[in-house]
């Protein structure tokens, strides 16, 4: 059965809000290894959006389906919407009305597809009552799913996919603490250069438009190490979080076959399939093979460029 948040009326208010990023904290995502797959989190984003723009609390599944499911392809690995439609609600934060009456499959113990597009999902009654009156709390929500579940690479471009306004001015949130050392470690580890590309920009000797990426991403548990490091211009980190570049066993770039565009794109980016990376410079720690492996197991999407 369902589980449910209690937000009861009993509790201080910052005492049941607490509670509720705490249950958001605790959702179970897919795991496998190393692998994990943001499919509640996005679907989660997704409601929280219908919320913000004032939509009825229920939405059919085949309106959800369309939406999560480009969601999906964009911002995560290749998955199916009725998956965390259906399995949300073992978090006690999704509710769908007349589920139990649907027949499941053996396997996985969720509907056929065909049932499930007879139904609507939704936040619970009260969880929704508590977004709509606390705007801040729904943007508090919001950024708690981000930080923890996703790169700041995504957040811009998936809170304008999802149709949330998060004004920055208004949300407090404990993010996972980073070290201030690992970035200028990576930078120097790499001779303060693009490590695809070689872009080397300085003022004044100070370098600039260079950023410090974690191959296995911090919210997900990577470490603040060198090994997990690499140091790219805020394009190729973009490309790189994105899963359009990733990293072969040899210290190789491969480019992702599912990118497309014109000649600027593989100018930019094709061009460097089957290429060695760019550092890291002598005596420094080398991209980890588990960091590489995760990497390529949870973020690159497949299949890679013909060789």
């Amino acid at each position: 059965m369902p589980r449910h948040i209690d937000l009861g009326h009993h509790h201080p208010m910052a005492d049941d809000n607490a509670a509720l990023l705490e249950a958001i904290k605790a959702i179970r995502v897919w795991k496998q290894g190393d692998q994990r797959a943001p499919n509640k989190p996005l679907l989660l984003l997704y409601a929280l959006g219908r919320v913000q723009q004032g939509e009825p609390r229920l939405v059919p599944f085949p309106e959800a389906e369309v939406a999560v499911n480009g969601l999906l392809r964009n911002f995560g690995r290749d998955s199916k919407a009725e998956y965390p439609f259906w399995h949300l609600t073992s978090d006690g934060l999704w509710e769908i009305p007349g589920g139990d009456a649907l027949a499941l499959t053996k396997g996985d113990k969720r509907p056929l597809l065909k049932e499930l597009r007879t139904v609507s999902g939704g936040f619970p009654g009260e969880l929704q009552a508590t977004l709509t009156a606390n705007p801040m709390l729904l943007r508090q929500v919001a950024r708690t799913i981000l930080d923890e579940h996703f790169p700041p690479s995504y957040h811009d471009e998936l809170v304008h996919a999802v149709g949330l306004d998060l004004d920055e001015r208004t949300v407090v949130t404990e993010r996972k603490r980073r070290d201030p050392s690992f970035a200028p470690l990576v930078l120097r580890a790499y001779g303060f250069r693009c490590a695809v590309c070689g872009l080397d920009p300085s003022l004044d000797g100070s370098s600039i438009g260079l950023e410090a990426a974690h191959v296995h991403w911090h919210c997900h548990g990577g470490p603040d190490v060198i090994a997990n490091g690499l140091s790219l211009c805020s394009l190729h980190h973009t490309a790189f979080d994105k899963g359009l570049i990733g990293l072969a066993e040899n210290n190789r770039l491969v480019v992702s076959g599912r990118l497309h565009g014109g000649e600027v794109v593989e100018n930019y980016i094709g061009q460097y399939h089957g290429q060695v990376l760019k550092g890291p410079v002598h005596g420094a720690e080398p991209i980890g093979s588990r960091f590489r492996a995760w990497h390529e197991h949870n973020v690159f999407k497949t299949p890679a460029r013909a060789a």
